[in-house]
């Protein structure tokens, strides 16, 4: 019982000395990455700290399952802030590991292992291994998690901004598309070009193509179900800069371009508008 006594009330004592030789034992790119990041050296250690303190505790009380929820949120909160601030996985887990080593070699120079019983030490190796494990795991699934929710709506965020509908006059507005155009893409031109174009209150909309080398068959199903939408709600559509590369596609899909609006070139469209430079 002694040993569990002693040992669990070293560490949650000791917590910011133990979390300072971690910082110490830690790569040296890790360590000046996360100080070009902007964090202060004291809010890391106090960080790490706190999953000292969580350690000390479940071995304190001899069972990890009492810390079990604060460990949770605490690995949540780390791997997502090591997302945010472009630590890499393979970077998260060697901390895993350096915790491992700094808090064995802690507790050997400070208590007398050798005169402890062996199934004593045994269980708290076993507390601190399983609590260390279960941090590598939450770091990871929350890491790959807030990773790829990090990704999609940073490319939601490009793909509505990769679809700018500029007004030209009060009734005609230009949606300049560059890139290629797929599945994907397309998707997003129809949530969110509809909604911009009868906000502006537009009566047609020039969709140049000129800018995208590539378009596959859905993407061309998806934009001539934006053209149909706009059509419902007054909206005419110009297309301009339809490439042969572009064309080739459409034919091939049954389109007949001679029943669509098409302009040779942005600018004829905008002649044809009468709008002035």
């Amino acid at each position: 019982m002694m040993f569990f006594e002693t040992t669990g009330q070293l560490l949650k004592d000791n917590n910011i000395e133990i979390s300072t030789e971690i910082s110490k034992k830690l790569d040296k790119r890790y360590t000046s990455f996360l100080n070009e990041s902007g964090l202060a050296d004291d809010t890391i250690t106090k960080w790490r700290a706190q999953l000292v303190v969580l350690i000390g505790t479940a071995v304190l009380v001899q069972a990890e399952a009492n810390v079990a929820d604060q460990l949770a949120d605490w690995a949540t909160q780390t791997a997502e802030g090591s997302v945010q601030y472009g630590v890499g996985i393979d970077e998260l887990m060697l901390t895993v590991r350096c915790y491992r080593t700094v808090i064995w070699d802690y507790i050997e120079k400070n208590v007398e292992i050798d005169s402890m019983r062996p199934s004593s030490v045994l269980k708290v190796s076993r507390i601190i291994d399983a609590i260390l494990d279960q941090t590598a795991q939450i770091f990871s699934v929350s890491y790959v998690n807030y990773n790829t929710k990090t990704i999609k709506v940073a490319q939601k965020a490009f793909n509505e901004v990769s679809f700018p509908v500029v007004a030209l006059s009060d009734q005609v507005a230009i949606l300049p598309l560059i890139g290629e155009l797929n599945a994907e893409r397309a998707n997003m031109l129809l949530e969110n070009v509809l909604p911009k174009c009868t906000s502006l209150r537009i009566e047609e909309l020039i969709i140049d193509l000129s800018g995208v080398p590539r378009i596959d068959t859905l993407a061309i199903n998806q934009l001539f179900q934006l053209n149909a939408s706009l059509d419902l709600t007054g909206i005419s559509t110009t297309y301009t800069g339809i490439s042969p590369a572009l064309a080739i596609p459409m034919v091939n899909l049954g389109i007949c371009l001679n029943q669509l609006n098409v302009k040779g070139t942005l600018k004829n469209a905008i002649s044809a508008n009468k709008i002035m430079p």
